[in-house]
């Protein structure tokens, strides 16, 4: 403790963490699967939904591959709350929706 050492040499790399890659229509299946989002009913509604309005487009793959639209959406919604890109939020809303319909909740 409160030692003094001399540096001999110091080397400094600034790089970049890639990108990660894009989502397949598999992988986002499962994404929503396990965050609680959709039905085996709705999934695949959903995910025709984003193609058609033009949020993503489909890639070599089945790579799913965000617009300037899509991304200008996701970064509205960042910007007016962070936490509304979460997958948490679309699973609560569900949640909440779904028992409401039953009577179970207001």
């Amino acid at each position: 403790v409160g030692d003094i050492i001399d540096v001999k040499s110091l080397n400094i790399v600034e790089d970049r963490t890639p990108a990660p890659g894009f989502l397949s229509e598999a992988d986002l299946i499962t994404m929503m699967e396990a965050n609680g989002i959709g039905t085996d009913a709705s999934i695949p509604t959903h995910i025709s939904n984003i193609i058609e309005r033009n949020y993503v487009t489909v890639k070599e793959g089945r790579k799913l591959v965000p617009t300037p639209l899509g991304q200008a959406l996701v970064k509205s919604y960042c910007e007016i709350d962070p936490e509304l890109v979460l997958p948490k939020v679309r699973s609560n809303i569900e949640k909440s929706c779904e028992l409401i319909s039953k009577g179970r909740a207001d």
